[in-house]
Protein backbone atom coordinates (compact mmCIF):
# COMPACT_ATOMS: atom_id res chain seq x y z
CA UNK A 1 0.00 0.00 0.00
CA UNK A 2 1.42 3.17 -0.67
CA UNK A 3 0.20 6.41 0.80
CA UNK A 4 1.16 10.47 -0.02
CA UNK A 5 0.39 13.88 1.97
CA UNK A 6 -2.76 14.65 1.07
CA UNK A 7 -3.37 17.02 -1.68
CA UNK A 8 -4.66 19.66 0.71
CA UNK A 9 -1.65 19.98 2.64
CA UNK A 10 0.14 20.83 -0.24
CA UNK A 11 -1.81 23.55 -1.43
CA UNK A 12 -2.11 24.98 2.06
CA UNK A 13 2.00 25.02 2.62
CA UNK A 14 2.45 26.40 -1.33
CA UNK A 15 0.05 29.43 0.28
CA UNK A 16 2.18 29.86 3.34
CA UNK A 17 5.41 29.44 1.22
CA UNK A 18 4.28 32.11 -1.37
CA UNK A 19 3.52 34.45 1.72
CA UNK A 20 6.42 34.21 3.20
CA UNK A 21 8.07 35.19 0.06
CA UNK A 22 6.39 37.71 -0.44
CA UNK A 23 7.06 39.26 3.65
CA UNK A 24 10.95 38.52 2.62
CA UNK A 25 10.45 40.11 -0.66
CA UNK A 26 9.09 43.13 1.45
CA UNK A 27 12.08 42.83 4.22
CA UNK A 28 14.48 42.64 1.43
CA UNK A 29 12.93 46.02 -0.06
CA UNK A 30 13.22 47.85 2.88
CA UNK A 31 16.64 46.46 3.12
CA UNK A 32 17.67 47.68 0.29
CA UNK A 33 16.52 50.96 0.96
CA UNK A 34 18.62 51.30 4.33
CA UNK A 35 21.57 50.16 1.85
CA UNK A 36 21.04 52.88 -0.56
CA UNK A 37 20.66 55.49 2.09
CA UNK A 38 23.86 54.39 3.76
CA UNK A 39 26.39 57.13 4.12
CA UNK A 40 29.58 55.05 5.92
CA UNK A 41 30.27 51.58 5.35
CA UNK A 42 30.13 50.59 8.57
CA UNK A 43 26.17 51.25 8.13
CA UNK A 44 25.84 48.58 5.47
CA UNK A 45 26.77 45.96 7.20
CA UNK A 46 23.21 45.52 8.69
CA UNK A 47 21.43 45.61 5.75
CA UNK A 48 23.71 43.50 3.59
CA UNK A 49 23.71 40.77 6.09
CA UNK A 50 19.90 40.42 6.64
CA UNK A 51 19.74 40.91 3.09
CA UNK A 52 21.87 37.48 2.42
CA UNK A 53 19.50 36.06 4.68
CA UNK A 54 16.48 36.97 3.79
CA UNK A 55 17.44 35.92 0.03
CA UNK A 56 18.67 32.40 1.91
CA UNK A 57 14.64 32.19 2.78
CA UNK A 58 13.55 33.27 -0.14
CA UNK A 59 15.40 30.66 -2.01
CA UNK A 60 14.72 28.38 0.56
CA UNK A 61 10.36 28.91 0.21
CA UNK A 62 10.78 29.10 -3.73
CA UNK A 63 12.57 25.74 -3.77
CA UNK A 64 9.70 24.16 -1.79
CA UNK A 65 7.02 25.87 -4.12
CA UNK A 66 8.62 24.23 -7.09
CA UNK A 67 9.26 20.61 -5.63
CA UNK A 68 5.50 20.73 -5.01
CA UNK A 69 4.46 16.92 -3.92
CA UNK A 70 8.09 15.70 -4.16
CA UNK A 71 8.65 17.92 -1.30
CA UNK A 72 6.92 15.74 0.89
CA UNK A 73 6.95 11.93 2.55
CA UNK A 74 5.92 9.40 0.76
CA UNK A 75 5.00 5.62 2.64
CA UNK A 76 5.23 2.33 1.00
CA UNK A 77 4.08 -0.07 3.15
CA UNK A 78 4.73 -3.79 2.47
CA UNK A 79 2.18 -6.44 4.87
CA UNK A 80 4.02 -9.29 3.96
CA UNK A 81 7.33 -8.48 4.77
CA UNK A 82 6.76 -6.06 7.90
CA UNK A 83 8.37 -3.75 5.97
CA UNK A 84 7.71 0.00 4.87
CA UNK A 85 9.69 1.83 2.36
CA UNK A 86 10.43 5.90 2.67
CA UNK A 87 10.53 8.01 0.11
CA UNK A 88 11.46 11.39 0.77
CA UNK A 89 13.53 14.01 -2.07
CA UNK A 90 15.14 11.45 -4.14
CA UNK A 91 16.17 9.66 -0.57
CA UNK A 92 14.46 5.79 -0.20
CA UNK A 93 15.04 4.54 3.59
CA UNK A 94 13.95 0.78 4.07
CA UNK A 95 12.70 0.36 7.83
CA UNK A 96 11.91 -2.93 9.38
CA UNK A 97 8.60 -2.23 11.32
CA UNK A 98 9.24 -4.98 13.75
CA UNK A 99 12.87 -3.48 14.78
CA UNK A 100 11.22 0.06 14.84
CA UNK A 101 12.18 1.58 18.36
CA UNK A 102 9.14 3.32 18.53
CA UNK A 103 5.52 4.44 17.13
CA UNK A 104 3.91 7.70 18.75
CA UNK A 105 0.64 8.56 17.95
CA UNK A 106 -0.14 12.11 18.82
CA UNK A 107 -4.53 12.42 19.45
CA UNK A 108 -6.27 15.64 19.46
CA UNK A 109 -10.29 15.72 20.30
CA UNK A 110 -10.04 11.71 19.91
CA UNK A 111 -8.93 11.26 16.83
CA UNK A 112 -5.27 10.48 15.78
CA UNK A 113 -3.49 13.57 14.12
CA UNK A 114 -0.22 12.70 13.82
CA UNK A 115 2.09 9.80 14.35
CA UNK A 116 5.98 9.58 14.89
CA UNK A 117 8.21 6.47 14.02
CA UNK A 118 11.99 6.08 14.81
CA UNK A 119 13.54 3.24 12.79
CA UNK A 120 16.21 1.69 14.44
CA UNK A 121 18.37 3.43 11.41
CA UNK A 122 18.17 6.70 13.32
CA UNK A 123 15.34 8.07 10.94
CA UNK A 124 12.55 9.93 12.21
CA UNK A 125 9.52 10.19 10.13
CA UNK A 126 6.68 12.33 11.23
CA UNK A 127 3.53 11.00 9.19
CA UNK A 128 0.74 13.79 9.11
CA UNK A 129 -1.64 15.01 6.89
CA UNK A 130 -2.00 11.55 4.46
CA UNK A 131 -4.08 10.55 2.29
CA UNK A 132 -5.97 8.07 4.30
CA UNK A 133 -4.64 8.71 7.30
CA UNK A 134 -6.85 6.16 9.51
CA UNK A 135 -5.79 3.66 7.19
CA UNK A 136 -2.06 4.21 7.82
CA UNK A 137 -2.42 4.48 11.20
CA UNK A 138 -4.26 1.15 11.82
CA UNK A 139 -2.01 -0.86 9.34
CA UNK A 140 1.20 0.56 10.95
CA UNK A 141 -0.13 -0.13 14.54
CA UNK A 142 -0.88 -3.66 13.45
CA UNK A 143 2.76 -4.46 12.40
CA UNK A 144 4.64 -2.45 14.38
CA UNK A 145 4.96 -4.75 18.17
CA UNK A 146 2.25 -3.79 21.12
CA UNK A 147 5.04 -2.41 23.00
CA UNK A 148 6.83 -0.40 21.22
CA UNK A 149 3.14 1.80 20.08
CA UNK A 150 2.29 4.74 22.72
CA UNK A 151 -0.26 7.54 22.36
CA UNK A 152 0.20 11.08 23.35
CA UNK A 153 -2.55 13.59 24.05
CA UNK A 154 0.27 16.66 23.94
CA UNK A 155 2.19 17.22 21.39
CA UNK A 156 5.27 15.75 20.42
CA UNK A 157 8.26 16.30 18.72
Amino acid sequence: MQFFVSEQKVRKDRRWAIGLVLVLLLGSLAMLVQAVRAEAAAELLLPVAVLLVLGLGIFASYRHIKQGVDAYLAVTLDESNHQAVMHFQGEIVHVDLLQVNYLRFQTRFGRIKSAILKADTGHIFKLIDFEDMDVLIATLERLVPAERVRSSAFLHQ
